[in-house]
């Protein structure tokens, strides 16, 4: 690749996923095409203050603590007529809010943007549109469904997780030629499987014992402490690694809750080892978040699903449950119950096994780089 190409990845920090997934595509772009100016950036930084923190804060507010006001909100923007009249007010907000942003990208003039959040797409496709950006755009939807926000005009490539999408944006009015489902793109350690005995030693966990792996997201949210509460009560002893991001609340509770008993239980905040993590363990407990479920898809790790925020969590959750590749527990009691008769029926589990590792594409952050660069990149003079 010359090293004219700049290709510019962008995501919106309202979501660990969104950032992991822009991060993979920032290391195999790196190593792919080391002569390429690459950067990764995200929107918000460039925004005002106010929007800069307001956004994000937003959303974790409403999904800790008003997740129905959140579902209500999803469920009736991704409505057709009223996504289509939201466009104006996204369109007022961004260029008050998004000032900073699109001059950045007018004086930098990428060749490529890759984005990993639906925020970014309206300001790219709008300044292609109005100010004469010329930048191929291909954003990676990061979730099992596609919202109607992902919708713009301008968008040159909609990559997809899977095929199940395409029908849903060809509803939305995008035209096939411009969606491929080559997955989320995730890095490439997820592809990366070692026996369970040698991981475990290295992490300094006991090999010979069925391990239970508890996520909460990068805010550490959902009723972890209540689950974990419920699976200490299970009458096998289980080796329990429980993920709590960066709440430090939530990780003093929980050392708070552990005494002695007959389980073995660590306890992480933010962890930069999720694949070895996951690979270590017999079966997840997790809210079903794109960038997670995908992981877990990659490593064939068994997931019951509990607490999924309404909206795009239920989605990924629904597209997993559509392929048996998954549990969904109502509360955290009825996600132990299903715990321990996974733990005492391999058989089954091992089911579960084969189907979430049928649906991974551990590869996908390479694939869907070298699809970019032969079909758009090689061609660029001509564009």
């Amino acid at each position: 690749m010359p090293t004219l190409y700049k290709i510019l990845i962008i995501y919106a920090n309202s979501g660990a996923g969104h950032r992991r997934a822009a991060e993979a595509l920032f290391q195999e772009v790196k190593t792919a095409y080391p002569a390429a100016r690459i950067e990764i950036l995200d929107a918000l930084d460039l925004a005002t203050p106010f929007f800069r923190k307001i956004y994000p804060w937003t959303y974790l507010f409403l999904v800790k603590y008003l997740p129905w006001l959140w579902a209500l909100g999803y469920y009736f923007l991704n409505l057709d007529s009223v996504a289509r009249i939201s466009k104006i007010v996204r369109r007022i907000n961004n260029a008050l809010c998004c000032k900073g942003f699109e001059q950045y990208l007018l004086e930098q003039q990428p060749d490529l943007v890759f984005t990993t959040h639906f925020l970014p797409n309206e300001i790219i496709t709008h300044l292609k549109k109005k100010h004469g950006l010329k930048t191929i755009l291909a954003t990676c939807i990061t979730d099992y469904y596609p919202h109607a926000w992902w919708r713009e005009q301008g968008v040159d490539l909609y990559i997809t997780p899977n095929e199940e999408l395409t029908a849903r944006l060809e509803t939305l009015g995008v035209a096939g030629q411009k969606i491929q489902p080559l997955g989320i793109p995730i890095n490439q350690e997820f592809g990366e499987v070692l026996p369970k005995e040698e991981i475990r030693a290295r992490l300094g966990l006991r090999v010979d014992q069925f391990t239970l792996l508890v996520t909460s997201g990068g805010f550490g949210v959902g009723p972890v402490k209540t689950l974990l509460h419920e699976v200490l009560q299970i009458k096998t002893p289980l080796q329990i690694m429980v993920i709590c991001g960066n709440n430090q609340k939530l990780q003093e509770e929980l050392r708070s809750l552990v005494g002695a008993g007959i389980h073995t239980v660590h306890i992480y905040g933010f962890v930069r080892n999720m694949h070895e993590l996951m690979n270590a363990s017999d079966l997840m407990v997790s809210k079903s978040g794109g960038l997670t479920t995908t992981e877990a898809m990659a490593k064939g790790l068994p997931m019951v699903v509990l607490a999924p925020i309404p909206g795009q969590e239920s989605g990924n959750c629904e597209f997993l449950l559509r392929h048996n590749a998954c549990l969904r527990a109502r509360d955290p009691r009825e996600a132990a119950a299903q715990i321990e008769e996974l733990v005492r029926d391999a058989a089954r589990l091992q089911i579960l096994k084969k189907k979430i590792a049928e649906l991974g594409r551990p590869h996908a952050s390479k694939e869907i780089v070298r699809y970019v660069a032969t079909t758009f990149l090689k061609n660029r003079s001509e564009l």
